[in-house]
């Protein structure tokens, strides 16, 4: 093919009358190619395979879920979400009333009537729950009455209500110590009612409760016991005196607390009352899908307040941040009970939701029993923990963590299958626990890392992704302590995965108002004189568009990657500048693409060969950050993509691949990606798109017969041949192209 004498490209600064024999412009005599065949073949521009970083996984699409992954993990930390459900704290002001008899005497039991003023809010503000009728029928011909559920759930006030009907207001409250077994019928009030959670003893057998059930029956009593399921627990289903007890309606709960509230004030405040209280941002600003029953009685009275105009719209919205932060600070909160490795495992599940939110429930599963074991042997080095097999449910797992499972999909190899992800009731929970535990559980910190760093070694980007994006979130809580410990050794690793990893920290924790500037300097330093693999890691936060202020210096790092020691980085740098291209969609990248091509040096030239094979390789949905205007590409070509969002891009952009076209090293390489255009554009939207760029890839003869010889191969191939419509659609478009060359032809 000779291209001498022939138009330039479309678009850059190259100069005229390329020779394709001699390489892109500013190609000098004696180079690789000159030195031989085989040293031309180890300059060969290679894209395809190369261009996925996780194709040593061993998988086909490793790096697209990689990347579709860390779009939709990035969520799970930049949002809250809403809510509303009834507990036990619901009733703060309740006394209790507590002691232990003398040595030597038999259990006492030591009761606290309910206040009359607790008695009338529960009156006012309680609501149904569902089966609340059957519950009362239980209890009424049983006389005593086991109600299993979480606390906070309402499960209290529901208990205080039942009692409060059958007993007309004769209810007290047991001291949580209380030995059941060692009572006598003596000890209790004729017609008189009594609610107990038991402490740490627990409840009596079944055969104890039919005692206790005996005793209350002498006096006509009656009893509500209060348990929590421990996972696994099926006597809540069960059990002869063991009922669920099912949430009321939130809705309904918030309603019954705004008025009472509110009884006493204009009626038009509590109509804006229920207004404020379905703001979308006030909703959104408590980070729970639905508020529990204590919630709801304390998100009421804000409400309250901000309608009376004792509290203004911003001081609402902080305090409502408070309820995601006091849920978490209530399940890791320290004190009497023993670290116990129940205790452990439920801290572990509820960490792993938070770090790996979105995943499949198995995923989730596994990765707490591994941080259950960290956190084990860092309580007690001696320990061998070991795991529940049989004594562990995944509902009550579930519910204990105010998580839910939800049908979802998963990427194995370029197929999605479906699972069963798991997520939290509410987006601010996830934040609110990595941030209780990093600023409040400094000893948390080790036990944590390590498993992070652990969860790095599984391959499923479902599982590492998440990971490394919370690990950036722990990285804005504490930079140097993060940095340190997890990401410079990641950094520093000879796998691409763990690289990856922590480029996916530092490009997280960029973003912070904090330590952004940090971070991006790190990355600067590590780009300009790191070794290969801090270089590699920088490129890889380059490439997603956040870590410098602008463009130019962005394209300039990358620059630095790319040629360093004469192009050993190029391939990881080139796959970068595309992926930076799309997440800027700036028409700076195309420019400096072109600079390199027009560069004299070799190790430029082939960077800029090497961008303009991965630019047409790359598909805009593997990218790890793309830009607002590809949200809607899918799955087009990254740089057809970038035609049709950049318009005026479209010549100079055909100019990069028609001189990669032209260029021997990389010509190999440009027309595979050119072919796998148009084996895959048959019934694609960008299908269009494609036969209005063709053309501009058309300037001689040689160009033209090039493109209608690989339409006319591809229609002949004996596996997959191009559809007969397509190729007559192509085939007119390359036709049509470059008059002024045709003319010549006829």
């Amino acid at each position: 093919m000779n291209a001498q004498n022939n138009p330039a490209p479309p678009a850059g600064p190259a100069p005229a009358q390329p020779d394709p024999a001699k390489g892109p412009p500013g190609a000098q005599p004696g180079g690789a190619e000159a030195a031989g065949p085989e040293a031309a073949a180890q300059a060969d521009v290679i894209g395809g395979p190369a261009a996925d970083p996780l194709a040593e996984e061993g998988l086909p699409g490793s790096g697209a879920a990689a990347s579709r992954v860390y779009r939709s993990a990035g969520a799970h930390f930049t949002a809250q979400g809403s809510a509303t459900l009834i507990s036990s704290e619901s009733i703060s002001a309740v006394n209790f009333y507590t002691g232990q008899g003398p040595a030597g005497q038999g259990a006492r039991l030591l009761a606290g009537p309910l206040p009359e003023d607790e008695l009338r809010l529960l009156q006012r503000v309680f609501q149904e729950p569902k089966g609340y009728g059957t519950l009362k029928r239980q209890l009424r011909d049983g006389r005593l009455l086991v109600l299993c559920g979480q606390p906070g759930t309402g499960r209290t006030y529901t208990a205080l209500s039942l009692l409060d009907e059958l007993t007309h207001g004769k209810v007290s409250r047991l001291d949580p110590d209380t030995a059941l077994d060692g009572l006598d019928g003596e000890q209790f009030g004729e017609e008189s009612g009594y609610v107990l959670e038991p402490a740490a003893a627990g409840l009596p057998s079944e055969t104890g409760l039919d005692r206790f059930g005996a005793l209350l029956a002498q006096r006509k009593a009656y009893a509500v016991l209060l348990a929590t399921p421990e996972p696994g627990d099926t006597l809540s289903r069960g059990g002869r005196y063991y009922h669920a007890h099912i949430p009321a309606a939130a809705a309904d709960v918030l309603e019954g607390h705004l008025d009472r509230e509110l009884e006493d004030d204009e009626p038009e405040l509590l109509d804006r009352a229920h207004q404020v209280a379905v703001d979308r941002a006030v909703v959104a600003a408590t980070g729970l899908d639905e508020l529990r029953p204590a919630e709801a009685a304390r998100f009421a009275l804000l409400v309250a307040e901000r309608v009376r105009g004792n509290r203004t719209d911003d001081e609402l919205l902080v305090k409502c941040r408070e309820f995601a932060e006091a849920q978490a600070a209530e399940w890791f909160a320290g004190g009497v009970p023993p670290e116990t490795p129940q205790r452990l495992r439920d801290a572990a599940y509820r960490i792993a939701v938070a770090v790996l939110g979105g995943a499949s429930l198995s995923a989730v599963a596994e990765a707490a029993e591994v941080l259950a074991w960290e956190l084990a042997v860092t309580v007690d080095p001696e320990s061998t923990p070991g795991r529940p097999l049989f004594s562990d449910g995944v509902d009550a797992r579930l519910v204990s963590a105010r998580a839910v499972a939800e049908s979802g999909v998963e990427q194995v190899g370029d197929e999605d299958v479906p699972v069963r992800t798991v997520r939290f009731r509410g987006e601010g929970l996830a934040p609110a626990v990595l941030g209780h535990l990093w600023e409040h559980r400094h000893n948390v910190r080790g036990p944590v890392l390590r498993w992070l760093a652990g969860l790095c070694e599984d391959s499923r980007p479902q599982v590492w992704v998440r990971a490394a994006v919370a690990a950036g979130q722990l990285c804005r809580l504490d930079c140097s302590h993060t940095v340190q410990e997890l990401v410079q050794p990641m950094a520093q690793a000879g796998q691409a995965r763990r690289r990856l990893f922590a480029a996916t920290v530092l490009d997280v924790a960029a973003g912070s108002a904090e330590v952004g500037s940090a971070m991006r300097a790190l990355v600067g330093h590590w780009a300009r004189g790191g070794d290969e693999h801090l270089r590699w890691t920088a490129a890889a936060v380059l490439g997603r568009g956040r870590a410098t202020p602008t463009v130019r210096e962005g394209l300039d790092l990358l620059g630095t990657v790319g040629v360093w020691e004469d192009g050993k980085l190029r391939i990881a740098a080139a796959v970068q500048v595309a992926h930076f291209a799309g997440a800027t969609c700036d028409a700076a990248v195309p420019r400096r693409i072109r600079g390199w091509l027009s560069d004299e040096r070799r190790p430029q030239q082939d960077l800029g060969l090497q961008s303009v094979v991965c630019l047409a390789s790359l598909p805009a949905t593997d990218l790890w950050n793309p830009h607002p205007d590809l949200d809607a590409y899918g799955d087009w070509p990254l740089l057809l993509a970038l035609t049709a969002v950049r318009p005026e891009l479209a010549p100079e952009l055909a100019g990069l691949l028609w001189t990669a076209l032209q260029t021997p090293r990389s010509y190999e390489a440009a027309l595979d990606a050119l072919a796998d255009w148009l084996r895959g554009c048959g019934g694609q939207p960008w299908a269009p798109v494609l036969e209005g760029f063709l053309p501009l890839l058309v300037h001689t003869h040689d160009d033209r017969n090039r493109l209608l010889t690989l339409i006319k191969e591809l229609a002949e191939d004996l596996d997959n041949p191009l559809d007969g419509e397509q190729v007559r659609r192509m085939w007119e478009a390359v036709q049509g192209a470059g008059a002024g060359a045709g003319a010549g032809a006829a």
